[in-house]
């Protein structure tokens, strides 16, 4: 919603400067960034003063030449089997879902390709993973070499940055007023927490993860640990775990023998199943 459409306008104001090739195609991906498009063709009268200038002079902001819109899954399998350059616009954006999985298998081991997030990208996910510098990345069950450049660009968030959080709060902040901050990772509402206090003068809150605030007018806010943590957040049995484990690999070597009684193409088949286990159990074994 929006961060697509800001993309290709951006893409069109580009192609009007004469800064993007003129017969490089550029994929649409997203189904529900296809239909968010028409919604917003459909309704000009909402856009701002500058897309509607630009409508004003005859243009379609939403257009450049060689856009390509692949509402279809079959049309989004087939630019994979593209020759040549192109951009591909897909969602999701922190690379945990969607089609973008799909293009990311296929480019990200390509020296010569680049990979743009346009947004945040939230700790544990595989676009995260990625912007840190991980040059090996399990994707739809395979292990995927990253040679592909990683880029971040800044602009095409849908949620305010620090900056524009202060701006904001400027305009109404008073004596007296508590701010609450819920949304963002510890080390950034930290920051913000610290920067709040020191240009308002405001009391500021981090509520912990399913703590609980009681709000009353003219009284200070109460927070009060939630007792549902625990069974949300249950201690981890690693001894039972390890013991299955462990119980199961017995099972494995018990049963060996088996293992040359079966055909060619079964054994074959086995085996790789044994070699992504072993793979999974060294990718787990080096984070503990």
């Amino acid at each position: 919603m929006e961060r697509t459409q800001e993309i290709i306008f951006s893409l069109h104001n580009l192609y009007k400067k004469g800064e993007l090739p003129r017969n490089l195609p550029i994929y649409v991906d997203s189904p529900l960034a296809i239909k968010a498009t028409e919604i917003f063709r459909r309704y000009p009268e909402y856009f701002d003063a500058e897309t509607r200038a630009v409508i004003d002079a005859g243009e379609d902001p939403f257009s450049v030449p060689g856009l390509i819109f692949t509402p279809s899954t079959e049309e989004s399998r087939a630019i994979n089997a593209v020759d040549g350059p192109a951009v591909i616009i897909a969602a999701s954006g922190m690379c945990n879902a969607g089609r973008v999985r799909h293009h990311l298998r296929h480019n990200l081991w390509k020296s010569g390709a680049s990979v743009v997030f346009a947004g945040y990208q939230a700790m544990g996910t595989p676009g995260r993973k990625l912007v840190d510098g991980a040059r090996n990345i399990r994707l739809l069950g395979e292990d995927t070499v990253v040679k592909a450049r990683i880029f971040t660009i800044g602009g095409f968030s849908a949620h305010a940055g620090q900056k524009q959080i202060l701006d904001w709060l400027k305009k109404f902040s008073h004596p007296g007023m508590d701010v609450v901050l819920i949304h963002g990772e510890e080390k950034a509402q930290t920051v913000l927490s610290e920067l709040i206090r020191q240009r308002f003068g405001l009391s500021v809150t981090v509520p912990g993860y399913l703590e609980k605030m009681t709000l009353l007018p003219g009284k200070e806010a109460q927070i009060v640990p939630s007792p549902e943590i625990e069974k949300v957040m249950p201690k981890v049995d690693w001894e039972l775990l390890l013991a299955d484990l462990q119980a199961k690999t017995e099972l494995l070597q018990a049963r060996r023998g088996n293992l040359p009684r079966h055909d060619w193409a079964t054994q074959i088949e086995l085996r790789n199943k044994l070699l992504d286990l072993n793979n999974d159990l060294l990718r787990f074994v080096s984070q503990v």
